[in-house]
């Protein structure tokens, strides 16, 4: 199951990093919608307000694991799909 396990892992891995590349510039689209402004470029510089650069990342981290979380239950779903079982990685980490 070692080979399974790392194709399971660059299976999630390559769909988490395809939807969130996909997922930036619409929750930059997100933030120009909600604030009217553009999102900050950098929220580390000194010139960027504490307000805006924590509402940054509150925002971008909930969504961004939201959209990590779906594309990831999307690849497991396919998966299963193609082999008729979902990967042992996903077992061993439920509770």
């Amino acid at each position: 199951m070692v080979v399974e396990d790392k194709m399971w892992n660059a299976v999630a891995t390559g769909a988490a990093v395809s939807a969130v590349t996909a997922a930036k510039p619409v929750i930059a689209q997100v933030w120009r919608l909600a604030f009217g402004a553009d999102p900050p470029g950098n929220p580390a510089d000194p010139e960027v307000s504490w307000r805006t650069a924590i509402l940054w990342a509150v925002v971008t981290g909930a969504l961004i694991g939201v959209v990590r979380l779906l594309a990831q239950r999307a690849a497991a779903g396919a998966w299963h799909r193609a082999t008729g079982h979902y990967p042992e990685a996903l077992a061993e980490t439920r509770a």
